[in-house]
């Protein structure tokens, strides 16, 4: 009997495939799922928006300015010198009646501070001068679209989304992770509207097999797409939608067994051939219109005798019934809440904190943005990351209390942080996969298909067929390349991690000269053909200082830390100390500083 339910579960999977037009197996497109039914045409916009080339007002001079104890009130004038500003940018509009029209000033960014920033958002990691002057010397609006086109923004996107869906292979199956990622991808590439996203997700085994109960479905997708729990009577009525799905498992035919979501057919009559007019309610959602969601059975149906119930399992849904499936995500995004949310998390990403409660202009000047713009979320990015908001400085005393005149201060994740450094140093280093965040377990099912998938994976094998967790195991110490078993990706700043973070350093810098450590090669640390051996100078030091500074920070180092730097270099000379010698510990000093974890 088990090998007859293997053999039609096998028929049934390549059954499925077709019907999306996939192939059934394959580690180079591993993806299979709703995603793949969406966003397969030109992209929504041109991705030309507009608003990144604003020319920024003076505050406008009043009697008596807004301060700690003076909330701003921007009365008649405030809002005609608004209106004259003739700002483009959504968030400088919203600003400008809180900021410039009531008399404050913004903090103006420098050059070397803002193109780090927007190298750390958008491809993951800390340039160098050379990167930074070349790519960000130019309009500061093309900046941003060119690397918002390149592939490391997309990556940067779909970790982020591995962490808000947390992704897990051991609860979900790694075809649905796969195609999630595409989804994320169409998304970020201009190809799917936000609403139509938050449609395939709210239906997707992503979302449907990693929580359990139709109310944990309802809480999630709340969570995920207003940014708050559903009140009862609204769990109440969308568990409705949500009851017919079920976790199961299938038998893969080249991956083995794998969890995945299934159907139920509920509130049908005892024969199961038509829908019983007494329990329709239970399937059928009434708060926000009329939606009725029930399946009759037909030959993809099969009986599952854990719950003694007729299943299907989601890779046989017609275009049609995934359709009707993604009600939920449908009607939530009806709702300007909805909307609001997505504007706010944009605005979170970039800023590092909360502006629409303060400031809700912002909010309502971006979601009419969006919606301009067709839902195409790539227009907010692009909003956000050319406004006033995000181009201040963070540097130096603050101004004001009120925390939209002055910059943005973020911890970097820790796969930034460890990319960076290793970047920047020339050191070697493995990765992880936010698609697969429990490798082992693929391992653990002895079979050529689950080894084929990690070979394509960014996951390390060595030759000996074992995967290479260097790097995820320092990351998680830190808070990255989470396993979202139970939680996800964390931040902090601790006694444990500064000490594993110096510890890493230390490995990269080798200030002790540890003849045993295999860290970052001295001509990464020194100017061009400078021998390690050579004996220091004042002006030696100044020139090793100079590159460290622009390779391993991204900027040149002030007249001040010049200074500093002739000043240690003379009196490391004073003891016969070498080139090398000097060159290590002062990596070091740069490296284990804040200026490389805060940003």
């Amino acid at each position: 009997m088990n090998r007859l339910l293997t053999l039609v579960f096998s028929s049934l999977l390549v059954l499925g495939a077709a019907c999306t037009g996939e192939p059934a197996f394959d580690p180079e497109n591993l993806a299979v799922g709703p995603g793949g039914l969406v966003g397969n045409g030109d992209p929504l916009t041109s991705g030309d928006f507009e608003g990144g080339r604003d020319t920024l007002p003076a505050a406008r001079q009043v009697s008596t300015p807004p301060d700690d104890t003076r909330p701003p009130d921007c009365d008649g004038e405030c809002v005609a010198y608004c209106n004259a500003a003739n700002l483009q940018n959504p968030v400088n509009r919203g600003l400008c009646r809180s900021l410039w029209g009531v008399g404050l000033n913004h903090k103006p960014i420098e050059f070397a501070e803002a193109c780090r920033r927007l190298f750390v958002d958008l491809i993951g990691r800390v340039p160098t001068a050379e990167e930074a002057e070349s790519t960000c010397s130019t309009d500061w609006g093309d900046t941003v679209k060119r690397l918002m086109d390149s592939p490391e923004f997309i990556l940067i996107q779909q970790r982020r989304a591995a962490d808000k869906f947390l992704y897990s292979n051991e609860v979900v199956n790694i075809q649905a992770i796969y195609d999630m990622d595409r989804l994320v991808e169409k998304l970020y590439r201009g190809k799917v509207a936000y609403d139509q996203f938050a449609a395939v997700v709210s239906a997707h085994p992503v979302l449907t097999r990693r929580h359990a109960d139709a109310g944990d479905k309802v809480d999630a997708l709340f969570e995920l797409f207003l940014g708050r729990p559903p009140f009862e009577y609204e769990r109440a009525d969308m568990s409705r939608l949500y009851g017919l799905w079920h976790s199961g498992y299938y038998d893969h035919p080249q991956l083995g067994r794998m969890p995945d979501a299934y159907l139920r057919f509920r509130c049908l009559t005892k024969d199961n051939k038509e829908v019983d007019p007494v329990k329709k309610g239970e399937c059928t959602s009434v708060l926000w219109g009329y939606h009725e969601l029930v399946f009759i059975p037909d030959v993809r149906a099969a009986m599952d005798r854990t719950i003694n119930q007729l299943t299907m399992w989601n890779g046989l849904l017609s275009v049609d019934e995934w359709a009707q499936l993604e009600t939920p995500g449908r009607v939530l995004s009806q709702e300007i809440p909805f909307w609001e949310h997505a504007v706010d998390e944009v605005l979170q990403q970039y800023l590092g904190y909360e502006l629409s409660p303060k400031v809700p202009e912002v909010r309502a000047e971006l979601v009419r943005y969006l919606l301009d713009h067709q839902g195409d979320i790539r227009s907010v990015h692009y909003a956000v990351l050319t406004s006033a908001a995000y181009l201040q400085s963070s540097v130096g005393p603050t101004p004001t209390s009120y925390r939209w005149t002055y910059g943005p201060l973020k911890q970097m994740d820790a796969e930034v942080w460890i990319d960076s450094m290793a970047r920047n140093t020339g050191y070697a280093t493995s990765a992880c996969d936010h698609r697969i965040s429990q490798p082992e377990n693929l391992l653990r099912n002895g079979n050529i298909a689950s080894y084929r998938v990690l070979q394509t994976s960014r996951w390390q094998i060595d030759d000996k067929g074992q995967i290479n967790e260097t790097y995820a195991n320092l990351a998680r110490t830190l808070g990255g390349c989470p396993e979202n078993i139970v939680g996800g990706r964390f931040h902090v700043v601790s006694i444990l991690t500064t000490g594993t973070q110096l510890a890493f350093v230390g490995d990269l810098c080798n200030p002790s000269m540890d003849a045993k450590l295999n860290g970052a090669p001295l001509s990464k640390l020194v100017p061009g053909g400078m021998e390690g051996g050579r004996a220091l100078t004042g002006d030696l030091a100044e020139q090793i200082a100079t590159q460290q500074y622009r390779t391993l920070l991204g900027r040149s180092p002030t007249s001040e830390e010049i200074a500093e730097a002739r000043e240690a270099g003379t009196q490391c000379a004073s003891t016969g100390c070498n080139v090398e010698q000097f060159a290590r510990p002062l990596c070091f000093a740069l490296l284990s500083s804040a200026e490389r974890l805060f940003y």
